[in-house]
């Protein structure tokens, strides 16, 4: 009996069954094909194409591949010592009534503070558990093997990026620097406040992270920008130890890299922002967390919540965590099931120690509810204008425009972006594609579900901004999306490079042999197996693409952000603070400032010499009234270029007087200098 002939179905069926060096080869054209017409900012509708096809070359490819690490159950796991937390509830207790003047009180801290310390000796047990391979299970850190060098080079990276220029990008303080740079002193004066309710109210942890470094050097716009670059360079090994643990030491390693060389979080740690410390405690919060559900450590359980309590000191947008957090431990017992309570004491003791550090800010929040919301809610509720739309199709359009801030376009304003910018790297935008929906596709397996979900928690601080739909996507309210996204691209690229070496891995067939000869005679031959060359190829190929995603970070920074920083990166506040200083021992400056725009916290904030309550603002000159009367001395007056009316009132009611132009360089259409100010030089007699 003959074989049946396959049917027309089986033959087309056979004919596009692709390869697995097509189906690579495919998903790497339609990301970049996709990302390219994302960065031409054609219709994202059409881009969605390209994508779509990357992401069915992942199903295809990556949808049985394992990333997760596997679980390992301790043997003995930790216990609390509940009777010791009984001090903790008591000294909180007598902690929070000193608290109540928004002042971290001598009395208050000290009591604070030893109930921590109680908290620590109830969770604290030797752990003498052994995994299968006969190693203690809750050692944690980098050796200095090939990835410990590999992760302090790219912290060195990390650093280049943060610490070049940082006294000249940005230059000007613009509104908020100088509420930070007062915010500092005042701890540097021993004014040690939880929360500082300068406009619009901040938290206080980046200022005493700042402090001690402005004690030594001086308190400046360079050191409050050194402090948060340093913040950021610190960030790196813990996405590392974060990606480590959710899947394994190369993910976090690329993390590490993607992260040393992101211009979202280059810009938002140079800038002297206090969110930059909001990924940092984000992401050591979650690597806690992490650590703890392994190792059923009820001590990492404690400094888990010790964390997550200091991450509402950073920024308004850290109140997001905890229903974050929540949200992932409810889906991590419906993956265990009844295995999850097994650790009910180890998620009490985490809850119960954040909620004790926040006694102090929850004292302040309780005292003062509408100070300490008032960003928040000017932004959620219609409480300063009222919504342009309804609040669900409002929140549709924001979460769309967050969602696509990693490839399409970013934040539009200066000092947080490249106006609209993609907040990812093109290479990093296209793999974090390949990370989520790897991640979609395993929602139960690992921890592929809590990146899933912290990517989009973190996102709803910028796409809740119902009032002010313009301002999304914000970068700063969303930073803290950042660490997930690049923790997605990260697994992305272990799994493109893992089935690349794979598929090259085969035993070599053929080789390539290359052979001098001189005068028909062979003189010298070399032979190189394909397999080994291809290995080479691909080595060349991806350090190159490394390369060129850590180049772009150089022109982007230093050339395109500061091009579009307003006045191209000139200060007019600091040049005012210079001339001020400069005539301080000659006689009394002042300032024009109607109709002018004038932020003269900035100015006070940069002088060095003249004192800085010096506050001589002139609203109109007036006879009689400095600088036009007063006291005989010389005098000096700032003046707007265009306001040439004040220019002829100086200079008629002092011919001698001297008129000098402070210029300024606009580069376009061409460079051409133009006055910045005047300083107008008389003589009262």
């Amino acid at each position: 009996m003959s074989a049946k002939a396959p049917g027309l179905g089986a033959w087309v069926k056979d004919s596009l069954r692709l390869s697995e060096k097509h189906l690579l080869f495919l998903g790497a054209m339609a990301g970049i094909v996709g990302q390219s017409l994302l960065d031409r900012n054609d219709n994202a509708a059409v881009a969605a194409i390209p994508f779509a096809v990357l992401a069915l070359v992942v199903w295809r490819l990556f949808r049985r591949t394992t990333l997760e690490p596997v679980s390992r159950w301790p043997a003995i796991p930790g216990r609390v010592r509940w009777w010791l937390m009984v001090p903790v509830a008591l000294l909180g207790g007598l902690a929070a009534p000193r608290f109540a003047d928004n002042t971290f009180s001598a009395t208050g801290t000290r009591l604070w503070l030893a109930g921590l310390c109680f908290v620590g000796v109830a969770t604290w047990w030797p752990r003498v558990s052994q995994d299968g391979d006969g190693k203690r299970d809750w050692r944690s850190g980098v050796a200095l093997t090939r990835g410990g060098l590999a992760l302090l080079a790219f912290m060195a990276i990390g650093a280049f990026y943060r610490l070049l220029r940082i006294d000249e990008i940005p230059l000007e303080m613009g509104c908020d620097l100088p509420h930070i740079y007062n915010n500092i002193r005042l701890i540097l004066r021993s004014e040690f406040l939880v929360f500082f309710p300068s406009h619009p109210g901040r938290e206080g942890l980046f200022f005493y992270l700042a402090a001690p470094l402005c004690r030594v050097f001086g308190l400046t716009h360079t050191t409050i920008k050194i402090s948060s670059a340093l913040i950021g360079v610190a960030t790196i090994p813990w996405i590392y130890l974060l990606g480590r643990e959710m899947y394994n030491r190369e993910v976090g390693l690329w993390a590490a890299f993607l992260l040393s060389i992101s211009h979202w979080h280059v810009i938002l740690t140079r800038v002297g922002f206090r969110s930059c410390t909001m990924p940092l405690m984000l992401v050591l919060t979650l690597y806690l967390l992490v650590r703890a559900c392994k190792t059923r450590s009820r001590w990492l359980y404690a400094w888990s919540g010790l964390s997550l309590g200091l991450g509402l000191y950073t920024y308004n947008a850290f109140l997001i965590v905890p229903l974050v957090v929540g949200a992932m431990m409810l889906v991590l017992w419906l993956i265990r099931g009844k295995a999850f309570w097994r650790d009910w004491d180890g998620y009490a003791v985490m809850a119960l120690t954040a909620i004790y550090v926040c006694i102090p800010l929850a004292r302040y929040a309780w005292d003062n509810p509408q100070q300490y919301l008032y960003r928040v809610a000017t932004r959620v509720t219609s409480s300063e204008t009222a919504f342009s739309a309804p609040p669900l199709e409002l929140f549709r359009q924001t979460m769309t425009r967050s969602l696509l801030m990693f490839n399409h376009r970013g934040d539009a304003v200066f000092i947080n972006n490249v106006p609209f910018v993609r907040e990812l790297g093109f290479g990093a935008a296209i793999l974090f594609v390949v990370g989520l929906v790897y991640a979609l596709l395993r929602l139960r397996r690992g921890y592929n579900a809590w990146l899933v979900m912290g990517l989009l928690g973190m996102l709803l601080p910028t796409a809740l901004s119902l009032a002010f739909p313009g301002e999304v996507p914000n970068a700063g309210r969303a930073l803290g999306a950042l660490p997930f996204a690049l923790i997605l691209a990260a697994a992305g690229l272990t799994l493109v490079r893992r089935r690349v070496l794979a598929m090259i891995s085969t035993p070599d067939v053929g080789e390539m042999a290359l052979t001098l000869t001189v005068d028909d005679q062979t003189k010298a031959e070399w032979r190189l197996p394909w397999g080994r060359l291809q290995r080479i190829g691909w080595s060349v190929l991806l350090l190159a693409a490394l390369v060129a995603e850590s180049y772009a970070v150089y022109p982007l920074y230093f050339e395109d952000y500061v091009r579009h920083l307003p006045e191209s990166n000139y200060s007019i506040t600091l040049e005012m603070a210079r001339a001020i200083d400069d005539f301080a021992d000659d006689g009394t400056s002042y300032i024009k400032v109607a109709p002018y725009w004038y932020d003269g916290n900035a100015v006070r904030a940069q002088l060095r010499v003249e004192d800085q309550s010096w506050n001589h603002e002139v609203i109109r000159l007036e006879p009689g009234v400095p600088p036009l009367g007063g006291e005989a001395g010389k005098f000096m007056v700032i003046v707007h270029p265009d306001d040439q009316a004040t220019v002829q009132t100086l200079r008629e009611a002092y011919p001698q007087g001297v008129l000098l132009r402070h210029y300024r360089t606009v580069t376009e259409p061409q460079p051409t200098r133009v006055p910045a100010f005047y300083t107008f030089y008389g003589e009262r007699r």
